[in-house]
């Protein structure tokens, strides 16, 4: 046997029953919006939370406990309540593993009292890619408006309608084809406001 291997034994079921733990209920999961829902209804008709910035410098080991907890637990203000930045609900599922092998059994929001079921996490990280993409495709559409007001360049019109249109059908988070096909819509988003971000830094 090689040393540890029956600890490993020990707790492979909690690491193979994982995806059963961060997988959201169907309601909870309806809430983050679908892939193939297009740009321009996300940034103008979908209302989702903000991002709590205070939680970012909290260590991520105040997010575990080992006090066991279901879904009939979730507070009833728990959809309306701001969610953990980006990064940092990412860096929550990277360390879930090691958390079920230390005894963690449900997760805290340290802004709130109670615990709420490990699927939170998927949750907190699904809702939050929404959230960061809506930022980003929300100042590439006011970009494309402004370009529209400003200029009497007629070809830059027909682009920025075309532009436009295509935002009404594109998926906010699909898959691109073709040579980018290793990429998803919502990269397209970074880099867009990325460019606009730095152009406008130039501009002041």
């Amino acid at each position: 046997m090689f040393p540890h291997s029956d600890l490993v034994l020990r707790f492979l079921p909690v690491l193979q029953d994982h995806h059963h733990l961060l997988t959201p209920p169907p309601y909870f999961a309806s809430f983050i919006p679908l892939p193939n829902l297009s740009i321009s209804a996300l940034v103008n008709f979908i209302v989702l939370p903000g991002f709590d910035p205070t939680l970012a410098g909290v260590d991520v080991h105040w997010f575990f406990s080992s006090i066991e907890c279901t879904t009939h637990d979730v507070a009833s203000n728990f959809l309306k309540r701001s969610i953990p930045p980006l990064a940092l609900s990412s860096r929550l599922l990277d360390e879930f593993n090691q958390a079920l092998l230390d005894g963690a059994k449900s997760v805290c929001d340290p802004h709130f009292s109670g615990n709420l079921p490990c699927w939170v996490l998927t949750y907190w990280h699904n809702l939050g890619h929404a959230v960061a993409s809506k930022e980003k495709w929300s100042m590439v559409c006011h970009w494309l408006a402004q370009c529209g007001l400003d200029s009497e360049d007629e070809e830059l019109l027909l682009a920025v309608n075309e532009t436009s249109c295509a935002l009404q059908t594109l998926g906010w988070n699909m898959d691109l084809r073709g040579p980018a096909a290793f990429l998803q819509t919502s990269d397209l988003a970074d880099f867009l406001a990325g460019h606009i971000f730095y152009k406008n830094c130039i501009q002041t």
